[in-house]
Parts: structure tokens; sequence; C-alpha cells
């Protein structure tokens, strides 16, 4: 069941109770309640929304554009790549998990160190954003605060479902 099948399901429910361990059709509609645009687009791109991932880098590159005073061409690269490395910041070895099955026993995953994270590198980076390994230079301060923008809107959507959700 897509996002909007699941949206539409949550308003038109009797059972808005939450159960422990499931997410519940309501706590997408928490979720969006208090999202800005962007995050709320974000948030429905993660659903496999490709006009929401669309929405949410064009959202985030006009407001980098207006913030930052940078060309529309140079805020969508750098916005994409941003959004990108948000929405795939699972360890790439173990999925996220922080561990993994090596000979039969459970190990610390040695590639993120048990964190579940990727870090991702400047090469990366250029590479998502479209731009050389040396022009990277000029680029990375305006994408680290690019980046930041978009975590805002990513976490602002999940502390105010949470705070919403009691």
């Amino acid at each position: 069941m897509g996002f909007a099948e699941r949206l539409s399901s949550a308003c038109v429910t009797s059972d808005l109770k939450s159960v422990e361990e499931k997410i519940k059709p309501v706590e997408h509609v928490a979720a969006l309640s208090g999202a800005t645009s962007i995050g709320s687009d974000m948030f429905r791109a993660r659903d496999h929304d490709i006009s929401a991932l669309r929405r949410s880098i064009l959202l985030l590159a006009r407001k980098a554009r207006n913030e930052l005073h940078i060309g529309m061409e140079p805020s969508q690269q750098l916005a994409t790549a941003a959004i990108m490395e948000i929405m795939h910041w699972q360890c790439r070895a173990c999925n996220g998990a922080s561990e993994q099955r090596i000979d039969g026993l459970r190990k610390i995953c040695p590639t993120c160190g048990g964190t579940g994270v990727h870090w991702w590198s400047d090469k990366e980076r250029a590479k998502a954003s479209m731009y050389s390994l040396d022009t990277w230079v000029k680029w990375s301060p305006k994408y680290e605060k690019i980046l930041a923008m978009a975590r805002r809107a990513d976490s602002s959507t999940i502390h105010a479902s949470r705070q919403k959700m009691g």
C-alpha cells in the first residue's frame, strides 16, 4: 500500500490508537501534520513517491538560492546530493543493522564500527552533485549549509510527530 492509500485510510479509520512496535497509519498523518513542505515531501519520498522527491529537491534548491545566493543549476545539484545523503544514510556493509554475521557469529560491523551509518566522503558528495573532486572544494561549504537545511526539515518531521503522538 502506497503513501496516499495509507494516508486516506488513516483519515477514515476508527482505530486511531497506537500499537507498540507497529507503525499505524495515524502515525503517518501525525508526522506530516507538523512537517515543513520540504520535510513532508522527504517523508513521502521515502515511500518511493518520485513526485515528492522531485518537489523536495526543488523546494530545497529554492531555499538554497534565496539564502546562499547561488544559481539554479548548482542549487539543484547540491540539493539533490544532500537529500540523497539523508535518504541513504545506512552503512553499505550492514545496511544499518550495526552488526554482521561472519562465520555464523554476530560481530560489530567493521565498516561502520557499530554505528549503522555510512559517512559520505567528499568524493561521494562530489559525484552525487555532479561536480569533479577538484571543483568540490569550492562547493563544499555551500553543500554543508544545504545539507543542514535538509536535515532540519527532515528532523522537524520526526520531532513534530513525536510531540503530537505523546
